[in-house]
């Protein structure tokens, strides 16, 4: 399987290539635990992105990174992730970049290229550094860790469809989420005082 770098343009296998992927793995189901187990790998595994994360792609062109295998590991109390020493080349097919360093769940194409699995799209605490208007785009400071702080990172946000009239005032806390045309929406504001 030929291996792609960010940068490089996806072409698709021929349809020769295809037979002969197939013919090598002939009785092959994708979702058989006994091939699976063959193969020694599973359909689906969980990955730390790269900390420049993974460009979105842009028409046919699709960009990767080189990414950190993660594993699972339980006790009666808890599950935990570990980070391995394998790296994994994963595709983006989306249209909007993946953030760096942070957990995702990747998948195999019919073609064997692993891909970003987005369960759900990626959203962030936020603060308004200005006034949101009906319509329009503010810039919002991302907060982040545990307790909240300014990550110093900042993005545009977008007013959501709902936001008939008015404005959300700048300093307001908003969650915002990343939509699949590539902004970031105010999906929850914080309510203004009486």
């Amino acid at each position: 399987m030929k291996r792609y770098r960010k940068g490089e343009t996806f072409r698709p296998p021929t349809a020769a290539e295809s037979a002969a992927s197939a013919d090598a793995l002939e009785g092959f189901r994708r979702r058989s635990p006994e091939a699976q187990a063959r193969l020694g790998r599973g359909d689906k595994i969980l990955v730390k992105v790269h900390t420049d994360g993974i460009d979105a792609r842009v028409g046919t062109t699709i960009s990767s990174a080189i990414c950190t295998k993660l594993v699972e590991t339980s006790t009666a109390e808890e599950k935990t992730l570990l980070e391995t020493d394998e790296e994994v080349e994963v595709f983006n097919l989306e249209l909007a970049d993946v953030p760096g360093d942070i957990y995702v769940q990747t998948g195999l194409t019919v073609h064997g290229t692993r891909c970003v699995e987005l369960t759900a799209a990626p959203w962030h605490w936020a603060k308004l550094d200005g006034a949101l208007a009906s319509g329009g785009s503010a810039t919002a400071s991302i907060w982040d860790d545990v307790p909240l702080a300014d990550t110093t990172d900042n993005l545009t946000v977008y007013a959501p469809p709902v936001l008939a009239s008015g404005s959300l005032a700048s300093g307001s806390w908003v969650m915002i989420q990343l939509h699949h045309n590539g902004r970031w929406y105010v999906i929850i504001a914080e309510c203004p005082a009486p």
